[in-house]
């Protein structure tokens, strides 16, 4: 497949906010054949912010003197999300707990499945990042609390979670841009409906 140059001088829009947590539990991921996923559950209005960060290593080598190449390799990322409050069902979900009856056990033979994590990142133009990442592992959130004191301060969680390559594609994200002009609108208006 040869490779695709774009035009110069392109522009996107600058992004403002940030929205549309969704989750979907991934049943299925094995070489040669496509993986599968449950159906995406819509966590509401709970995103304050989202932190990716690629797991990195580089390394040269060096010849007469010199470096002489260079190579990169992406492991994983680590993603942090800010959230509002989570109802506990969804904690329960996203970590491989039990919940019944308002009240969630974290058991030490729990264990946490893998996820397709979806959202948005809107642009001060109207358009829209929309990002899926594939194969997506939870972890404990850490909570912190404090007294309430004069000024009222909000306490939120932070969760964190890793996400690999599948192994039936080796993908681990995609991105669309509702601006880009080459954008099926059908991809956009089922980003969340389906993996």
């Amino acid at each position: 497949m040869a490779e695709m140059k774009p035009a110069s001088r392109m522009v996107s829009g600058q992004f403002i906010n940030i929205q549309r947590l969704h989750v979907a539990k991934l049943l299925t991921d094995e070489v040669g054949s496509e993986a599968t996923y449950d159906t995406p559950i819509d966590l509401g209005k709970v995103l304050r912010s989202i932190d990716i960060k690629p797991s990195n290593s580089s390394a040269d080598l060096y010849a007469d003197g010199q470096s002489i190449d260079t190579a990169t390799n992406t492991a994983s990322y680590e993603l942090t999300f800010d959230t509002a409050a989570l109802p506990l069902e969804y904690v329960a979900y996203l970590l491989g707990h039990k919940c019944e009856n308002g009240v969630m056990v974290a058991n030490k033979d729990d264990v946490a499945p893998y996820f397709a994590v979806m959202f948005q990142s809107d642009k001060r133009n109207g358009s829209k990042r929309l990002t899926k990442f594939f194969k997506v592992m939870f972890q404990e959130p850490s909570v912190k609390g404090s007294t309430k004191e004069e000024s009222i301060s909000y306490q939120t969680p932070t969760l964190t979670a890793k996400a690999i390559y599948r192994l039936s594609d080796g993908n681990s994200y995609t991105y669309a841009d509702t601006e880009s002009a080459g954008l099926d609108a059908e991809i956009a208006s089922n980003w969340y409906t389906t993996v």
